[in-house]
């Protein structure tokens, strides 16, 4: 399944916004992870940040909201959530192995 379909399944948005939001999930994905491209074992957590940004754009902006005794707050509004930021880090590569492998293949 790709992450389209995954986030397809999750998020009822229009294409367009789920689309905008899985190339913003791999953008922010490629940098945290200092990959070039998305790996298969990555995907589900693009759909995830995906879900994440398609709900902050649907709430256009809203740090909170409260309807009667409903109090409801956006905590993770301007960061990854913490529990994906976690999971992302262990497909993260190390910037200095790139640097040292490619010390000892020009030497």
């Amino acid at each position: 399944m790709t992450a389209a379909e995954m986030l397809a399944a999750r998020v009822k948005a229009p294409e367009q916004m789920r689309c905008q939001a899985l190339m913003d999930a791999e953008g922010a994905i490629l940098d945290i992870c200092h990959r070039d491209k998305i790996i298969p074992g990555l995907a589900p957590l693009q759909a995830a940040l995906a879900a994440v940004y398609v709900h902050r754009m649907e709430a256009a902006g809203e740090e909170g909201r409260k309807e009667g005794e409903v109090d409801v707050d956006y905590a993770y509004s301007k960061e990854i959530p913490a529990d994906l930021q976690q999971r992302l880090i262990a497909y993260r590569k190390l910037k200095q192995a790139g640097v040292a492998n490619a010390a000892k293949k020009s030497g």
